[in-house]
């Protein structure tokens, strides 16, 4: 897990193309990928109705697998990214590639040689060196070729001790991240049994603790070729359940023990399609595994794209236009400084008790939890599999109270539609079930004066497409807004309804709100003029200045992200809006404990 953002927007950034002479190394695996390929030669596997897929990996997943590939992967006692040119067969990455190509053409003989194994082949400057390196990766054909899709689960094969660039120190990695590339291999085990209409991508990075150099080398090389990636589940630190003595914001409690949550980080906010992409894995696990769990999971859509001051490798594909999105247990044990906790360390092999029952357990992870989280990833593969086809567009418009109508404009005439309404936090309200392409649906009312509206189309197998992009509708709040609070505090006789003196012009409600050390503020511009000066200010209770910044207000909804770290008291803020030398309003959110 790369550790300094600054390092890795300026390296996304000026080294997008500097990786060179990309290639392929197994040629029928990368016809596939572009769809050059007859699928009756892979159609061997089994098929199944989506619901029976589900059920299977809920019970197939196997801690006990994970376990042994975790094991084995540290075994190899240092994977850093320039160990790989190690000639031993026992210690560094190279020898740990090796074995993982091993693994997966072992995995493709049971499966009648489904799985077409191969490395990606790229030449970079890591660590001051400029090589060819190489990452493993295997590829399972779709059975569809109308829109020639992909889909890719991903996660870093490279370890790190303190100094990112020593290739002699003990870096087992363990939890990082060991845990994301058991989880892949995990993966294509269990979904290999399957055929799947479209072609799913298994692949371990290189190079991400020094640049994200090997997912870097893979988006380029994937948008060179105009491959249809429909969506990337990177997984980096998948398996940790005990926050360590510290860790990156947005942090955990030092000593909690979280084995029944994890969350999902991704770019954007309204509209975004990486958010959109991370409510659908929560809606397909919520609807087909959560009623037969053993333990349910909760998934938490964070705001921001990753924890402060942190990256990795699902990055390059958002930057390339890629829905991607990273999954991360909800602890961690470290910052990624290296000298606080173990990620990043020689200590990430240690044995500690994970689960509070008093054992030692033989590493930092959770199994049990790292497979939990592995049945999420490949439901939603293989929900997203399906290859429904999404709805061409649509419109929505309020109509009458609490009911908002639409028109979805759709060739295949799909027998449902999910009508998916959002107002003020990263989650869907609510998601509906209709049938016709025009169709009304009926919400639940709150201070929320906007509903961000998307659908999806649903098959004659109950699975339904990705979700559409947003469109905001602008209802009445028929509850008061949490902004209408009396306070104990002098900016509350700030507080007004979010309504502007400027017409066209309206602040809406912050999301998430209550907050959890990062929120989108949010403001609505109708207006048919333009300001030369714009200014967003935060205060807290007490009027003591937080934040002042400059801002553009554009036509249609402006959101801003705030981040803001405390000891975990629970705070609430006051941001106003000026224009021009006119406050347009004040608005009230809060972070939670």
């Amino acid at each position: 897990m790369e550790k300094s953002l600054y390092l890795i927007t300026f390296l996304v950034s000026n080294l997008a193309w500097s990786q060179s002479n990309m290639v392929v190394t197994n040629t029928t695996a990368d016809a596939v990928m572009a769809g050059n390929y007859n699928p009756a030669s892979y159609n061997s596997g089994i098929n199944a109705l989506p619901a029976t897929i589900a059920a299977d990996l809920n019970q197939s997943i196997s801690a006990d697998s994970l376990r042994t590939y975790v094991q084995k992967l540290s075994s190899f006692t240092n994977r850093n990214t320039s160990s790989l040119f190690n000639t031993s067969t026992t210690r560094g990455l190279g020898a740990a590639n090796n074995w993982v190509e091993a693994k997966f053409r072992q995995l493709s003989a049971q499966r009648n040689n489904r799985l077409l194994v191969s490395r990606m082949n790229f030449s970079a400057t890591v660590c001051a060196t400029t090589k060819t390196f190489n990452e493993v990766f295997a590829v399972l054909p779709g059975t569809d070729l109308t829109d020639k899709s992909i889909i890719i689960v991903e996660g870093h094969m490279d370890s790190r001790c303190e100094n990112s660039c020593d290739a002699n120190c003990n870096a087992p990695g363990v939890s990082d991240n060991a845990t994301g590339s058991a989880l892949v291999l995990e993966a294509a085990r269990v979904l290999s049994k399957y055929n799947l209409k479209a072609t799913v991508v298994f692949l371990l990075t290189v190079g991400e603790e020094q640049g994200l150099y090997g997912s870097t080398a893979f988006a380029n090389y994937s948008y060179s070729k105009s491959r249809n990636i429909r969506m990337v589940l990177n997984n980096d630190i998948a398996g940790t359940t005990l926050c360590g003595p510290c860790s990156s914001a947005p942090s955990c409690t030092p000593g909690n023990v979280a084995t029944n949550s994890l969350r999902i980080f991704s770019y954007g906010s309204t509209n975004s399609i990486h958010k959109q992409l991370v409510r659908f894995v929560k809606l397909e696990y919520a609807e087909q595994i959560k009623p037969i769990a053993a333990v349910p999971m909760t998934i938490n859509i964070m705001s921001a794209e990753d924890r402060t001051g942190r990256s990795s490798d699902h990055v390059p594909f958002r930057s390339k236009g890629y829905a991607a999105v990273r999954v991360i247990c909800q602890n961690e044990n470290g910052d990624g400084s290296g000298s606080c906790g173990i990620v990043h360390s020689v200590r990430d092999n240690e044995q500690i008790d994970t689960n509070n029952d008093g054992i030692p357990d033989a590493f930092s992870v959770d199994f049990d939890y790292l497979a939990r989280n592995a049945v999420i990833n490949t439901n939603a593969i293989a929900m997203a599999a399906q290859s429904v086809k999404a709805p061409t567009s649509f419109t929505a418009k309020y109509v009458s109270p609490n009911k908002i109508s639409l028109t979805i404009t759709d060739a295949t005439n799909a027998p449902a539609y999910r009508v998916a309404l959002r107002s003020a936090t990263n989650d869907w309200d609510s998601v509906y079930t209709v049938t016709g392409k025009a169709t009304s649906v009926i919400f639940v009312g709150n201070g929320s004066t906007v509903r961000y509206v998307s659908v999806a189309a649903v098959n004659a197998n109950n699975v339904e497409s990705l979700f559409s992009g947003e469109i905001s509708v602008t209802v009445p709040a028929t509850t008061p807004a949490t902004n209408q609070v009396v306070g104990a505090n002098f900016m509350d006789q700030l507080l007004r309804t979010p309504a502007s003196p400027i017409k066209g012009i309206e602040i809406l409600r912050n999301y998430p709100n209550p907050f959890d050390e990062s929120t989108y503020i949010v403001l609505k511009n109708e207006a048919d003029q333009q300001f030369s000066e714009a200014y967003l200010t935060i205060r807290k209770g007490d009027g003591t200045l937080v934040e002042k910044r400059k801002i553009q207000i554009k036509s249609g909804l402006n959101e801003y992200l705030f981040d803001y770290k405390n000891d975990g008291r629970i705070e609430v803020f006051y941001y106003t809006f000026e224009a021009d030398n006119q406050v347009i309003a004040t608005n009230r959110m809060m972070i939670r404990q």
